[in-house]
């Protein structure tokens, strides 16, 4: 049962890393686009190849406006496939198919959009923009972006050694554009599973150190009453 339970701590402990590996990717986020909500410097997880809400942010390689193919754009996604997007309302909002979204994670100041625009997405497009307005280079220059240039949502970052999970705006839940966020990051799972290993593995190795210090103890006692002994 020991080497039983000591194989199964270890496969879960390398799978778990290794699913981390192939499931999450970190980058820095460099451009003062996304602003309040996400700062320079900080440290963004994204979940690989994860499905999008309406609200997410995700981290894009959109190769017609990088030639080089390594840089990296972050954005808010406001419409998917199929979506009509529009600026703005009378109110100048942003609206989402006759749905006006109330963007409280904008930069304060700054309005919806300078740039009016209406839109009706394809099959295999999304509409992204900044939550800093006044300077960010979105889809109201691009014009909307393949979603398989997605590489997945920012699901959490890490600021000054804090750790902020990103949840879904209420604008889009309150519309219904998007179901309330209650998604897990995998990689949050993973690292559970991975520290549980850590622990169980920490356990059997003082186990075993525990029972081999027994045994070599009952070792010579045993010898000396076998040696002393006369039939």
């Amino acid at each position: 049962m020991f080497w039983v339970l000591t194989g199964i701590a270890a496969a879960c402990l390398v799978g778990s890393l290794v699913g981390v590996a192939l499931t999450t990717r970190a980058y820095t986020n460099s451009s003062p686009t996304m602003e309040n909500t996400l700062h320079i410097g900080d440290r963004l997880l994204v979940s690989k190849g994860a499905g999008i809400r309406r609200g997410d942010i995700v981290v894009m390689q959109i190769p017609k406006l990088a030639p080089a193919g390594n840089d990296t754009f972050v954005k808010r996604v406001i419409g998917l496939p199929g979506d009509h997007v529009a600026c703005c309302d009378a109110d100048g909002r942003v609206t989402v198919n006759g749905k006006a979204l109330n963007e409280t994670y904008l930069t304060a100041g700054t309005v919806p959009s300078t740039i009016k625009f209406s839109v009706t997405l394809s099959s295999s497009q999304i509409w992204v923009l900044g939550d800093n307005r006044a300077v960010s280079m979105d889809s109201r220059e691009w014009g909307p972006v393949p979603r398989a240039d997605v590489v997945g949502p920012v699901l959490a970052i890490t600021r000054d050694g804090s750790f902020t999970s990103i949840r879904t705006p209420q604008t889009y839940v309150s519309d219904g554009l998007a179901p309330s966020d209650s998604r897990t990051p995998v990689f949050v799972v993973l690292l559970a599973v991975s520290g549980a290993a850590v622990v169980l593995l920490l356990i059997l190795l003082v186990t075993g150190i525990v029972r081999t210090i027994i045994r070599h103890r009952r070792r010579p006692a045993q010898s000396g009453f076998q040696s002393g002994f006369q039939p």
